[in-house]
Formats: structure tokens, C-alpha cells, sequence
């Protein structure tokens, strides 16, 4: 007959084994998303180090070791969502206005047409300045908005 601490710390091992895998197959989640998002084919070893560092900071914002993935990492691999952090870069907003842009195009497209477009540059300005804790100029986010919206005009998208 089995010793219950041998049968314990089998079931405890078994446990702590399947915890370890899904938090394994959960970073490499949030790494694959964040590879497409940044468009990063090839490698993670082939990158210089500099860009692995910035790559390793993203993960961590989105999944821990410890406890595995957190709710800014779920919203990132259900919605393809960039959170923005006050460690998030500059081409992070980039990316977070663009997806913001392609997901609400038609509105954002007619207010610019009628005019209203200054209201869209403030409601993505006081979003990101609640994230991020910095203000963005006017500028950046305009012209951000309107390459998306001509470049979707030139392609008759």
C-alpha cells in the first residue's frame, strides 16, 4: 500500500505539471499574436537584442510565469487589442489608434466628411492619455488617422 505523501506529492506533481503547460502553450499565444502584430516573421533568436528586450517587456505586460495570462493578455488574443501601459511606445499608440481606426472606420470615415473629425482626434486623445498618462499632439493622431483612411481610399477599400 501507497504512503499518502507519496500519493500526494504524485497528484501535487501531476497538478503542478498540467498548471506549467497551459501556461506555457498560453505565452506562446500571446507571443504569436504580438509576432503578427508587429510583424515579426522570422525568429525571436534572430532578432537583436534590443528588439527581443522590447519583445520580453510585451510579453510580461500580457502573461505572468507565476500566474499565467492576465486580462490585458485574454483581450489581446480574443480581440487582437494592443492595451496601452505608460511603458507603451510610440508605435504602440500607432498601433492602438489603427486598430482603433480599421474597427470603426465607417464612423470615424463620416465624421471627418461632416466635419466632426476633432471630436475623433479628442475621444482617441483622452483615451490614450488615461492609458498612457502623457498627451499626445493633435498632430500625431490626425495624421495617423488620415494615412489609415487614404491609404484605404487609394486601394478603393
Amino acid at each position: 500500500m501507497k504512503s499518502f505523501s507519496s500519493v500526494y506529492n504524485k497528484s501535487r506533481n501531476a497538478v503542478l505539471e498540467e498548471r506549467r503547460k497551459l501556461y506555457e502553450s498560453q505565452k506562446t499565444a500571446i507571443i504569436n499574436v504580438l509576432k503578427e502584430t508587429y510583424m515579426i516573421t522570422g525568429n525571436i533568436r534572430d532578432l537583436p537584442t534590443n528588439k527581443k528586450k522590447e519583445l520580453l517587456k510585451k510579453v510580461f505586460e500580457y502573461w505572468s510565469p507565476e500566474t499565467g495570462i492576465n486580462k490585458a493578455g485574454t483581450k489581446l488574443i480574443n480581440e487582437n487589442m494592443i492595451t496601452l501601459t505608460p511603458n507603451s511606445t510610440k508605435e504602440d499608440i500607432r498601433l492602438y489608434i489603427k486598430k482603433q481606426t480599421k474597427k470603426n472606420l465607417i464612423a470615424i470615415t463620416e465624421a471627418f466628411k461632416e466635419g466632426n473629425g476633432k471630436v475623433v482626434v479628442d475621444t482617441f486623445k483622452k483615451d490614450i492619455k488615461d492609458s498612457v498618462g502623457k498627451t499626445l499632439k493633435e498632430s500625431f493622431i490626425t495624421d495617423t488617422i488620415w494615412n489609415l483612411i487614404s491609404n484605404r481610399i487609394k486601394l478603393g477599400i
